[in-house]
């Protein structure tokens, strides 16, 4: 990258986390992908940008809104809910933002398990259904308090799957076919291997035009690199040439062209965790959230 590209990303950055300072505390979305918890994530890597743990204690600030927005009848959906919360947390932990003994995330395993046993579920979609619960579940696996429930859950999940196949919509599929992939992946054995290549063959999910669609994602300038690596991710292909070209294409941030929105998919959030990822402070498996 030229040193003018740098200088400018910077600069980017700068504007970028002015804004969410302002705006942050007063997004009223809780979650994931519009809300205060990727705003808090974003924060977590600029800290260790800058080296500046004041940006930290506000991640933390907009963490203790976020609980206590939630209530035991919250919405569970993975977008704006408590199940994009819960792998927002997962995500925290794993990269050390948060070092905490007791299980955060143990309040919201009884509304989760309600929104998959026993609640009416709108789809099979990530951001509004069974996929997207499940992705939660997936990280329950990792406590042994959960675990059994967690287990119980994503088999409920997978049964559904099995039996609404061939009726599942276009759009849900791709959501489908990567949450049984990393289901697979996480649970270490072949036991979804053949439910993965009716999914193949019935869908054919491997054509790259249904990867690269990913309906979920819109048009955005972080919608379209994450297209670029979880295509990648799933076709099983070299990512990070790739990644790193489109990284480099990132637009100069033209405030009067800017985001309106604050979160990780189409907001400031995003725009600045792309940035971070190409001045590589930042991993770019972030947008695996998303």
């Amino acid at each position: 990258m030229s040193e003018n590209n740098t200088i400018q990303i910077k600069k980017d950055l700068q504007q970028i986390t002015d804004m969410l300072l302002l705006n942050g505390t007063l997004t009223e979305c809780p979650g994931l992908v519009h809300g205060k918890m990727g705003i808090a994530i974003f924060f977590f890597h600029y800290a260790q940008y800058t080296n500046n743990m004041l940006f930290a204690d506000y991640a933390m600030d907009l963490i203790d809104q976020i609980l206590n927005q939630l209530h035991v009848n919250s919405p569970a959906n993975y977008k704006k809910g408590i199940a994009g919360i819960g792998v927002g947390f997962d995500y925290m932990i794993r990269n050390n933002f948060l070092d905490i003994e007791d299980d955060i995330c143990e309040d919201f395993d009884g509304r989760m398990y309600r929104a998959v046993k026993y609640d009416p579920w709108q789809d099979f979609s990530q951001y509004n259904g069974l996929t997207g619960y499940g992705r939660y579940w997936m990280t329950r696996l990792n406590f042994p308090t959960p675990a059994m429930q967690a287990r119980e859950c994503l088999t409920s999940i997978v049964k559904l799957i099995e039996e609404h196949l061939p009726d599942i919509s276009a759009e849900e599929q791709i959501d489908v076919y990567c949450f049984l992939y990393d289901l697979q992946e996480i649970s270490g054995s072949d036991r979804y291997t053949g439910l993965l290549e009716q999914c193949r063959r019935i869908w054919g999910v491997q054509s790259p035009d249904l990867i690269q669609a990913i309906p979920r994602l819109k048009e955005s300038v972080v919608g379209n690199i994450a297209r670029v690596y979880l295509h990648h991710r799933y076709l099983h292909e070299p990512i990070h040439d790739n990644v790193d070209i489109t990284l480099k294409q990132i637009p100069d941030l033209e405030m009067g062209k800017a985001p309106v929105a604050t979160g990780l998919l189409n907001g400031y959030a995003g725009e600045g965790m792309i940035r971070l990822a190409a001045l590589d402070r930042a991993n770019i498996s972030w947008v695996n959230l998303l």
